[in-house]
């Protein structure tokens, strides 16, 4: 029963993981489809690419979408190798298959719909991050969230080395598979650490553009302007 409440209190923060990128997306979606109100023409809406603040919150959306795909074709390919695989073999092979089935399930079943809510928004008209401090919000919260699945990466792999040790002492039950849950748990915290690591680099990346964008702003008393260098 202990062996099974470890597993659940894995499976809990991954299944996080994708959910949270889909519920930033499904908001996305219902900011997009409300309609700008403007007192001068209420039934044009701006278009979602208008300036570059605009282009630098569809590029944050594209990167986005990419990331799921990536993680939402990994889980299928868990699903198709492990699926068949399981089956077909015994000891710790079998167990090693096993996790990684329910990973993949885990991952497809909130990416997928992560990915469809992420389209509509790109597809929507208007933008989510139309004003600065939105945008700003918007790329902490995605640099903050890949640097938080990252440490939940490195206790994957901590999780299945201690699983791999314990499956050598001669004391444990079913050695098997607590070697084949710890060798898929070395597998998926690897993939995972590197896809948050290199997903943190791209969001990293790109949000340098923000900045320059943010420095030509300057507030005064009643007023906003916006400063163009002339050299």
């Amino acid at each position: 029963m202990r062996f099974f409440l470890l597993l659940l209190a894995l499976l809990g923060p991954l299944a996080a993981r994708p959910a949270a990128a889909q519920s930033a997306a499904q908001s996305a979606a219902r900011s997009a489809a409300q309609p700008a109100t403007d007192t001068l023409h209420p039934a044009v809406p701006p278009p979602a690419a208008a300036g570059p603040l605009g282009r630098f919150d569809a590029e944050r959306r594209r990167l986005d979408q990419r990331g799921l795909l990536v993680l939402g074709g990994w889980a299928a390919g868990n699903l198709l190798v492990s699926g068949i695989a399981t089956g077909q073999t015994d000891g710790s092979a079998h167990y090693f298959h096993q996790m990684n089935i329910g990973w993949g399930a885990v991952n497809l079943a909130l990416a997928v719909p992560g990915l469809l809510a992420a389209r509509r928004a790109a597809r929507a008209p208007g933008g989510p991050a139309a004003d600065r401090p939105g945008a700003v919000r918007a790329q902490g919260r995605t640099e903050n969230l890949y640097l938080f699945n990252a440490g939940l990466d490195v206790a994957y792999l901590a999780t299945g080395a201690y699983f791999l040790e314990k499956s050598r002492n001669p004391a444990t039950d079913n050695p098997n598979r607590w070697r084949g849950y710890g060798q898929s748990l070395l597998l998926q915290g690897s993939f995972l650490l590197l896809f948050d690591g290199f997903q943190f680099a791209a969001h990293h990346r790109h949000g340098q553009a923000l900045y320059p964008l943010l420095s030509r702003v300057r507030l005064g008393p009643g007023a906003v302007a916006v400063v163009l260098p002339l050299r």
